[in-house]
Order: structure tokens, then sequence, then C-alpha cells
């Protein structure tokens, strides 16, 4: 099957300090191997690398530590999408569309990628988020 991995179940699967790591890793692991298909995008690789690096948990992550983390999980394990130019324009007209505003248009963004590969499942924490978005054929679910 294939899957779409958002960045909130990303992050989770590799900080073991996240009260979801477990159901996350599992997860994560289950659907990036085996004969399953697991995706991210190249956007998401940036905004992992901006929430890893800014966890307010106790034992900090740094640059260094992130890079690694997303290379030797998501790099290797993930088909990593290139984002498009039709991507954007079609998470764009989707938000505007729906008059929805600020950071959903990066979830919007996310949902393109996923639809465009069709993706059966995108998993994620943030599921109003892209329930409001009306997917296309694909289940928002929490790990």
């Amino acid at each position: 099957m294939k899957v779409f991995f958002d960045t909130s179940v990303l992050v989770t699967a590799v900080v073991d300090q996240l009260s979801n790591h477990e159901a996350a890793m599992d997860c994560f692991l289950k659907y990036s191997s085996g004969s399953h298909q697991g995706f991210c995008s190249t956007h998401a690789l940036a905004e992992c690398y901006s929430t890893l690096t800014a966890l307010p948990v106790p034992v900090r992550i740094q640059p260094s530590e992130a890079e690694r983390l997303i290379h030797e999980n998501f790099v290797d394990r993930l088909e990593v999408l290139e984002v498009k130019r039709t991507a954007y324009i079609t998470a764009i007209r989707r938000v505007s569309e729906k008059s929805l505003v600020s950071g959903v248009i990066y979830d919007a963004l996310h949902l393109s990628c996923a639809e465009s590969t069709q993706c059966k499942r995108l998993y994620t924490y943030n599921l109003s988020d892209f329930e409001r978005l009306e997917p296309l054929g694909i289940l928002i679910t929490a790990p």
C-alpha cells in the first residue's frame, strides 16, 4: 500500500522524548518497508529539520543530529517526492476556495503530493487540519 507521512508523524517517530513515539515509530517502520511504499515530500524534510531543531525537549536535538535523523530515517527509507509547481498551485487553489488561511497551506501541499502519487493513506497527528481540506480518495488517519 502507498502511504504518505506528514511531518507530525515523522518527527514523532524519531524523537523518543515525545509521547506518541512508539505508535508513530511502529507505523513508520511498517509502512516504509516490505510490500508497502512510504512517501514524504521535500517540503516535509525541511519542516522536520525546523521542528527537530526547535523542539522544547529536555535533550535538545543539535543541527548535525537532525540532519542525521532525516537522512537515515526518511531519505533512506521513503520515496521523497520533489514538490512540483503544480502541487503548489493545487494547494493554493484548494485553501483559497475553502477560505482557509495561514499554515494550512503546508498541509494542503502535503496532501497535493499524496494525491498525485495515489497514496491510499496519509498519516498525521493533525487530523482536523487535513480533513477540512477534503482529501480525494485518501484516508486521513493517526498512527
